[in-house]
């Protein structure tokens, strides 16, 4: 009986006391001793038995036979003389001289406060079985008083490690033993180090506990939490299947990712503090940055465009009737072309407003690019209708004369012949000779006007001051003849068509010499003024003006203001040729009629020179 007491001693954490046949106290734990009171001022277990019944010794061998798995009630008496009720397993004891009964007292059913040093009984435990979490109270030296079944079950194959009085270091053993922690070998300082964890994840009881893969696709999330006592209730609960969606969301939140990336599109997302939440690859290398460092980033100190795109990052734009807003934004590339982007945001809304806004930014730069082209085409095709319409007014009319002219000195020549008369042939040949001349410099005209107005260019940089120049060499002729003078300032780069360039500027310092004032030497000025839309190429002179009211028609084909052509020579298509050439150069030509001393023609091309391109900068 000694051995056995001791064994209690050492191992069972609640009461249990051996009892003869009469119930008197044979042997007793220390939790026995502070249950039943026993123990203080050295007092000692009574002879009298420790409950009462008219047949005791009938009561206890009949529910000894009922086996260890079952608990009785009894009525017990306290050393104080009180009466409490617990339930208590009855295993008999071998013994040579009489029979004995253990009494393992489980839970209390009434009693005073002595009863809380009663542990957890089968009721307790028969609720927490019920528990799908893991539940399991060791004390401070970290042995297992108490378990419920699925803390045991959770332990698979090494289940039969847990039991009361087992240490949680020998139940994190036998666990490595039965591998339920993959990858995990006996014996390595992985399992060491496995224990060694367990073992302060146990003791860390404010650290909100830990996560572990223990078993074959199974996860358990373990907490442990202080009792008044100071034992360490442990809680393990099974979160394999919230692992599993986890890793399934993970799964689907990688191929978003993946699918967000391979898209051609940028895609932004930030909160109603313009605080960026996410963005792809694309955007981040827009902006010249990475992905990480764009997020919690403020969205207006990363943006190409802020002020372009401030409607879109206006959070106060957007409503529950009209989340949606769309924008192009045009802006300027490293090698300094135009890039167009067109944004769609979309709002999403939480009860105070909007939450976030996600956007979309799609290049459209080609598009662009090719919708100008189509415009440019579009716009040339104009022009070339409009030629060719003037070109049929032109044959309808102005090619006709000298054809009615030619026509009718021929028939008059041939009428004189044929009466022989001689006197007025000479007049009428020199009459057929003008004619024809005059058809051969209006075809000359227009096929010119013709090459021109079908010709595409493709632009290249061209010197202004070398068109001039070059201009001037096959001017040579006509300004030593009108004795006239042409100041030529210092003119800007810009980009164009050379030939075409050098035949405005033939035209225009032609015609200034031309237009002069009878018996003054012509002085022709020609140069270059840059404004907001551009370069003006400007040449002015001193000559006889025109009168702003013609300013509609004179670069029409055939507008002659002059009809003496004994005076004034020409076809009228000089002009004509002048806002074709502007024109295929994106370019607009002008009269200025506010100049009075002669006339100023005033030539404006788009493009800005090179001397400008470096304060273009990246807009926004």
């Amino acid at each position: 009986m000694n051995g056995f007491a001791a064994a209690l001693y050492q191992n069972l954490p609640f009461p249990v006391l051996v009892v003869d046949a009469e119930a008197r106290v044979a042997s007793y734990n220390d939790a026995a001793a502070r249950t039943f009171g026993w123990g203080k001022d050295g007092k000692k277990p009574s002879d009298s038995p420790v409950f009462t019944d008219p047949d005791t010794a009938v009561l206890l061998s009949h529910r000894a036979t009922m086996g260890r798995e079952n608990v009785h009630p009894f009525a017990f008496f306290h050393e104080n003389g009180s009466q409490f009720e617990a339930t208590a397993h009855v295993i008999p004891v071998s013994d040579e001289n009489a029979h004995h009964y253990a009494l393992l007292l489980r839970s209390l059913l009434s009693g005073g406060s002595h009863g809380e040093q009663i542990l957890l009984g089968q009721r307790i435990a028969s609720a927490l079985d019920t528990m799908k979490e893991g539940f399991a109270i060791f004390d401070q030296e970290e042995r297992l008083v108490m378990f419920n079944r699925s803390y045991k079950e959770r332990c698979g194959a090494a289940r039969d490690s847990v039991r009361v009085g087992a240490t949680l270091e020998s139940i994190a053993r036998a666990s490595i033993r039965a591998g339920m922690f993959p990858g995990i070998v006996e014996g390595t300082p992985e399992a060491e180090t496995m224990v060694r964890e367990r073992l302060e994840s146990h003791r860390q009881t404010d650290s909100g506990g830990s996560v572990f893969e223990f078993g074959k696709d199974r996860w358990i999330r373990g907490e442990s939490h202080v009792a008044e006592t100071g034992d360490i209730v442990a809680l393990r609960v099974d979160i394999s299947e919230l692992k599993r969606t986890e890793a399934a969301l993970e799964e689907k939140r990688r191929d978003y990712l993946s699918l967000l990336q391979i898209l051609p599109d940028m895609i932004l997302r930030f909160d109603r503090n313009l605080s960026i939440r996410f963005a792809n690859d694309k955007y981040a290398a827009h902006v010249g940055s990475t992905t990480d460092e764009l997020l919690g980033r403020y969205l207006p100190d990363v943006a190409c465009a802020p002020e372009q795109t401030a409607d879109l990052m206006s959070v106060a734009n957007y409503t529950r009737d009209a989340p949606v807003r769309s924008l192009e934004v045009c802006t300027e590339g490293p090698d300094g072309q135009q890039e167009w982007m067109f944004w769609t945001a979309v709002a999403i809304f939480d009860d105070d407003g909007v939450a976030e806004i996600v956007c979309v930014g799609r290049d459209i730069t080609e598009a662009k690019r090719q919708q100008q082209q189509v415009e440019a085409q579009t716009n040339e095709l104009r022009r070339k209708n409009e030629a060719l319409d003037q070109f049929t007014a032109t044959v309808s009319h102005d090619l006709k004369a000298p054809l009615r002219h030619l026509s009718m000195f021929a028939e008059m020549i041939s009428e004189d012949l044929h009466r022989g008369e001689h006197d007025e042939l000479v007049h009428y040949a020199d009459h057929v000779r003008k004619s024809a001349a005059r058809m051969r410099r209006i075809i000359d005209s227009l096929l010119e006007f013709s090459q021109i107005a079908y010709r595409i260019t493709t632009p290249r940089p061209v010197g202004l001051s070398d068109v001039v120049r070059d201009a001037l060499v096959l001017l040579e002729t006509h300004v030593q003849e009108a004795s006239g003078t042409v100041e030529v300032a210092a003119l800007p780069e810009i980009m164009g068509d050379h030939e075409l360039l050098k035949r405005l500027a033939q035209n225009l310092i032609g015609n200034a010499l031309k237009y002069r004032k009878p018996g003054e030497a012509p002085v022709v000025r020609v140069y270059c003024r840059e404004t907001e839309r551009g370069v003006d190429l400007v040449v002015e002179d001193d000559g006889i003006g025109i009168d702003p009211q013609h300013v509609g028609r004179i670069f029409e084909v055939f507008q002659r203001l002059h009809r003496d052509e004994t005076v004034y020579q020409g076809t009228g298509v000089g002009l004509a040729l002048a806002r074709r050439i502007v024109e295929s150069h994106n370019g607009v030509i002008a009269l200025d009629t506010t100049y009075s001393p002669g006339a100023r023609f005033i030539v404006t091309f788009p493009q800005p020179v090179k001397s400008r391109g470096s304060d273009r900068g990246k807009l926004g």
